[in-house]
C-alpha cells in the first residue's frame, strides 16, 4: 500500500476514534446526570444559554484537521522508510 494511502486511512481511523470518543463521553455524562433541583431553585437562568450538547463551531474544521493529519503522517512514514532504506 502506498504511504499517501496509508496516512490517509490512518488519519480517517483516529478522526472516527475521536467523534465516537466525543460521541461516547457525552453520551455517558447524559445519561448520568442528575440535576440538584433544590440547589438550583434560587438560580433562575435562561435554559437555552446553560444546555449544549456537543461542539459548537464549523465542521469544515475535520477537513482541514484530516488533510493536515494525513500529510504529517505521511511525512513521517516517507522519513522512517528512506531511514530504513539507509541502513
Amino acid at each position: 500500500m502506498k504511504i499517501t494511502t496509508r496516512a490517509m486511512l490512518i488519519s480517517t481511523a483516529l478522526h472516527l476514534l475521536y467523534l465516537v470518543a466525543t460521541f461516547g463521553i457525552g453520551f455517558i455524562r447524559t445519561l448520568n446526570y442528575e440535576p440538584d433541583i433544590i440547589a438550583e431553585a434560587d438560580n433562575v437562568v435562561v435554559l437555552q444559554d446553560e444546555t449544549v450538547i456537543g461542539t459548537t463551531g464549523t465542521p469544515l474544521i475535520y477537513v482541514f484537521t484530516w488533510i493536515g493529519l494525513a500529510i504529517v503522517l505521511a511525512l513521517g512514514m516517507f522519513t522512517v522508510q528512506r531511514i530504513r532504506k539507509t541502513r
